[in-house]
């Protein structure tokens, strides 16, 4: 778990990481984003970024 401080911070491509948050972000402004902890069966944890929102699909012809 990340205890530096920056939740992302603790990523290993932390810039490109950011980089396409802010894409997503202006791609789909109704998504939001949050951080948890995932805890695997063995017990071990890692920080998860986590993406809630809806991609808009538009069917026609």
């Amino acid at each position: 778990m990340c205890v530096d401080g920056s939740e992302f911070n603790c990523y290993k491509f932390r810039d490109l990481t950011i980089e396409e948050l802010k894409n997503v972000s202006k791609t789909y402004p109704n998504f939001t984003f949050s951080m948890n902890t995932y805890t695997f069966k063995d017990g071990s944890q890692k920080d998860l970024l986590n993406f809630s929102g809806t991609v808009p699909v538009k069917y026609g012809k």
